[in-house]
């Protein structure tokens, strides 16, 4: 079946127009196959998921659904399909406990993605100084030296996400300050070549 004639076509970050895909195509995506992220508070995946999810909406040209109202008189049967399948996407792809802090009655895309996503973001600064805390101050201790750099990167990630960027030496310097004493000699190795 092809996409409605009466639908305006995405437009893509690059400039590239894009037909949206029809509701019958829509219907039939699994969208965990797409998006394998479940959006959690706890786990500080926001960044991940919104990176999987937007190229989802790329795939299947749905941006307009999330970058701007669609005004009332476009809104047919086939919009309006369309928006509740994007909308289901979003919510079987959160957490249970955002799904308690975002689910409202009657939403359309536009307006449910701005809510996950003022939840993620706002609140920056007080995040950040949290998120900043904790990645200075985490220790390897007992953690595989993959567990460490990962809990490294995931938080250095989050602080990415939230507009407080990390630079790699200062990644690099964190990591080694963190060590476990048994990888002392590593320190001087690592710290005498340039760039680190």
């Amino acid at each position: 079946m092809a996409p409605s004639s009466v639908h305006s076509e995405s437009s893509s970050d690059d400039g590239f127009s894009v037909a949206p895909a029809s509701a019958s195509q829509i219907q039939s995506i699994s969208i965990r196959h797409h998006v394998p992220v479940v959006l959690d508070m706890d786990e500080g995946n926001y960044g991940q998921w919104r990176l999987f999810f937007e190229s989802t909406l790329g795939k299947f040209g749905l941006h307009s659904h999330v970058k701007s109202t669609t005004p009332s008189d476009e809104r047919d049967g086939e919009w309006r399909m369309i928006d509740s399948c994007v909308v289901n996407w979003i919510l079987a792809t959160v957490s249970k406990g955002v799904f308690d802090i975002i689910r409202r009655d009657r939403n359309d895309t536009f307006s449910l993605w701005h809510v996950v996503e003022g939840l993620f973001q706002d609140n920056e600064l007080q995040r950040a100084v949290y998120l900043e805390a904790e990645f200075r101050s985490l220790q390897q201790g007992d953690m595989s030296m993959n567990e460490y750099c990962t809990k490294l990167k995931r938080l250095a990630d989050q602080l990415r996400d939230i507009g407080h960027p990390i630079s790699e030496p200062s990644q690099v310097l964190n990591l080694l300050r963190g060590l476990n004493p048994r990888y002392r000699y590593v320190k001087p190795v690592i710290t005498s070549k340039y760039p680190l």
